[in-house]
């Protein structure tokens, strides 16, 4: 609830004061009043306001105005109506056709005018202080006029002088008006210290320095940060900017009334960049603005953006519906691998080069309860022994030669909550090894050149190419760090394990490929397919990728044919043209793995359609028509 003070000049008016408000106030229950009698002009010095808004008359209003910064004050004026009331009360009750009326300004105004209604003659003086009121009396006596008008302080000057004194009242007319007045400036005092406090927030949280004079080259304003950049305190407001900062040479651009943007200039030993701006309405100069900041945090903000946009790209892009095939040995090892997410356990997936590390990493991130977090690659074996630790854990400013000012948090503290994958393991260094058995079992980092302990919870899965085993074995890997590492054991099968997937994978890495480019792919022939289940991929799946680009390049949609394919696979180096024999050898190869059982369940799942039944078993419809008859004859 909002709240009026309002200052009583005379005892007599707070009836008539509580009377208006509660008559204007009759649906308005958002406002209360509270009166209190005049004070003294030495305690208006040390008033506590404990309201909203203040209502006040005469030199209680003067002097609140002047010394109140924390309400808006309103001034209840003296109506005509008022002054005519008052006027006639006088000349019924002293007899009297010359009268004298005492006031401030707002007061007396108008006073004189009265004459052109009434038939007696006002003698209108503006007065303030104490003395002043005292003095204008005497002077009047002396002129023969011995009765006087006016506010409390003044009548009763003019009793003690022995004149003729009237009070002259406000009415309830008045009382009325200042109150609806004071309401209306309260609202506007509160849209402006709310349009005040935005813009003060924005000057003082902005990233810029900003510094703003008038047309005198008087500084209006600067900001905190501008007083962070220059080490000179926003009191110098008021001053002449050539006095204070004459680096900026705001008057410059004040007398030119043209922008300049993007200038270098030398401020306290730094390089700033600065834009400069004059400030105009309707077409006339009212000063001029400046905005800068240091050449040297606009770098370091870049970085800081850079890392961070950084550390969100630290996302697990896959899931286990990204890995294709139905083979038998995929399902399985899919199935172990959902198993895993369910823990926190340690990882060591092994598998031939190219046979999805990562993706199964990532997918195993994914439909663990630490999806929501970090998921971090490394691949080892790209950097040194030095890289790698500075890499992994981090350091602090100083510790070796280059070293970033502020140091660097390194990837552990990155996958904070979240997984780390260190793809080939195998390749760390001895050294790297130890330090790395250490945080597996401590759950704890020290950055490169500190001794500072900083805990971390995360999520290791590592991956080889190489027998692990058989390396601690040989002493080229430490025993005990492979036991950490190998918690669970994920164990990738090669695609020449998997042969039945072999065209699933193809056809959808063709139609990926196609369709980013907005083509339609046709197929293959069925000889086609015939020549890519007759290879034995030893690049895995990252090589029948390949094989898919190098297809996409001439092919242009049309349908696959086995020239086609033959002229993609001449791209490897081991390649020799296939013997039309050990293609169908291959397939028979192929068909052979494909169990009764297997076949049986493939057909029932697709109720019995051949071509839904042949894409789900990774063949052709021939291939599939040649294993039925097989079928059959056995049974």
């Amino acid at each position: 609830m909002n709240k009026i003070i309002f200052f009583l000049p005379y005892l007599d008016m707070e009836k008539v004061v509580m009377r208006t408000f509660v008559e204007q106030n009759q649906s308005d229950t958002e406002w209360q009043l509270e009166t209190i009698l005049k004070l003294g002009t030495q305690q208006l010095d040390k008033v506590t306001i404990q309201g909203d808004v203040v209502i006040a008359r005469g030199g209680t209003y003067r002097k609140l105005k002047k010394c109140l910064h924390t309400a808006p004050v309103t001034e209840l004026l003296i109506s005509g109506y008022d002054i005519m009331r008052t006027v006639l009360a006088c000349k019924k009750k002293f007899n009297t056709n010359r009268i004298a009326f005492l006031g401030t300004r707002s007061m007396v105004y108008g006073a004189q005018n009265i004459s052109q209604i009434i038939p007696v003659q006002v003698i209108a003086k503006e007065v303030y202080e104490e003395n002043e009121t005292r003095n204008s009396l005497i002077a009047l006596q002396n002129q023969g006029i011995d009765t006087m008008i006016g506010g409390v302080t003044s009548t009763r000057i003019a009793a003690e002088l022995g004149m003729n004194a009237l009070r002259i009242d406000s009415g309830q007319e008045a009382i009325y008006q200042a109150i609806a007045e004071a309401k209306q400036m309260f609202k506007i005092y509160q849209q402006e210290r709310e349009r005040t406090e935005i813009f003060r927030t924005i000057l003082d949280y902005t990233s810029d320095g900003i510094v703003a004079i008038n047309t005198d080259n008087r500084i209006l304003l600067i900001n905190h940060e501008a007083s962070n950049i220059t080490g000179i305190s926003s009191q110098v407001t008021g001053r002449r900017i050539e006095t204070v900062l004459p680096q900026i040479k705001l008057q410059n651009t004040l007398g030119k009334r043209q922008p300049a943007f993007n200038e270098i200039i030398q401020l306290n030993d730094q390089d700033i960049t600065m834009n400069s701006i004059p400030m105009q309405v309707e077409n006339q100069p009212i000063g001029a603005i400046a905005t800068f900041q240091p050449i040297l945090k606009v770098q370091n903000l870049g970085n800081e953006i850079r890392r961070k946009k950084s550390k969100r790209g630290h996302v697990a892009k896959f899931t286990f519906d990204d890995i294709l095939g139905n083979s038998v040995s995929i399902r399985q090892t899919i199935h172990l691998a959902k198993q895993y997410s369910k823990t926190d356990a340690n990882i060591l997936i092994t598998g031939e080069t190219g046979t999805g590390k990562e993706l199964f990493a990532q997918s195993i991130h994914n439909a663990s309860n630490r999806f929501r977090e970090p998921f971090v690659a490394l691949n080892c074996a790209v950097l040194s022994e030095n890289l790698l630790e500075s890499e992994l854990f981090g350091y602090v400013e100083g510790a070796f030669t280059d070293a970033r000012k502020g140091g660097k948090s390194g990837l552990f503290e990155a996958a904070h909550n979240g997984t780390l994958f260190l793809d080939e393991i195998s390749e760390i260094s001895p050294r790297m090894q130890g330090i790395l058995l250490r945080v597996l079992q401590e759950h704890e980092i020290m950055r490169v050149g500190d001794d500072r302990i900083i805990p971390v919870n995360v999520r290791i899965i590592v991956a080889t190419n190489r027998k692990l085993l058989q390396m601690s074995q040989n002493g080229e890997f430490r025993l005990d760090l492979y036991y950490r590492l190998d918690t669970l054991h994920l164990m990738l099968p090669p695609l020449r394990e998997r042969n039945q997937d072999v065209l699933i994978i193809f056809c959808h890495f063709l139609k990926v490929i196609y369709n980013k480019k907005g083509i339609i792919w046709k197929g293959m022939t069925y000889e086609a397919e015939k020549c890519l289940l007759a290879e034995r991929w030893p690049g895995n799946i990252r090589e029948l990728y390949n094989i898919a680009e190098r297809v996409a390049v001439f092919t242009k949609g049309e349908k696959l044919d086995v020239d086609d394919l033959n002229v993609a696979l001449r791209g490897r180096g081991d390649f020799s043209p296939i013997p039309a024999q050990k293609i169908t050898e291959g397939i028979e190869e192929h068909i052979s793995d494909i169990d009764d059982r297997t076949l049986r369940a493939a057909l029932e799942q697709t109720h019995y359609h051949y071509g839904k039944t042949a894409v789900l078993l990774g063949i052709s419809r021939t291939t599939l028509w040649r294993r039925l008859r097989c079928l059959k004859n056995n049974t």
